[in-house]
């Protein structure tokens, strides 16, 4: 969601507020942990050049973190539009133990 994704001329992030626009109230949701691979489908290429490259460098990612890749057992973000109106970006995790964490990374 930042200016750093800039694949194929344009910004992921672009793509990725215009289809929450798009699906008033439903998430754009990109599941990371565990992969979900039909969810890419509804996706543009654009998005899905760009998951498709950090799911690659994810394992190492989480590691150079001091996260153990195994202690997750499932980590997304969610893109989606408010009642409010505004544009929201969570991220959302679910470890070994049950807890969920979660927090907004963009609003």
């Amino acid at each position: 969601m930042s200016n750093n994704n800039f694949v194929d001329g344009g910004f992921v992030y672009e793509d990725m507020q215009r289809l929450a626009r798009e699906r008033r109230g439903q998430r754009v949701v990109i599941s990371w942990i565990p992969v979900r691979t039909e969810e890419l489908f509804g996706l543009t290429p654009r998005i899905r050049t760009c998951v498709s490259f950090y799911r690659k460098g994810l394992t190492e990612f989480l590691q150079r973190q001091k996260l153990d890749p195994a202690a997750l057992a499932e980590l997304r973000t969610e893109v989606y539009v408010a009642d409010n109106f505004r544009m929201y970006v969570r991220g959302y995790a679910l470890d070994d133990r049950g807890r969920e964490h979660s927090a907004y990374v963009w609003s």
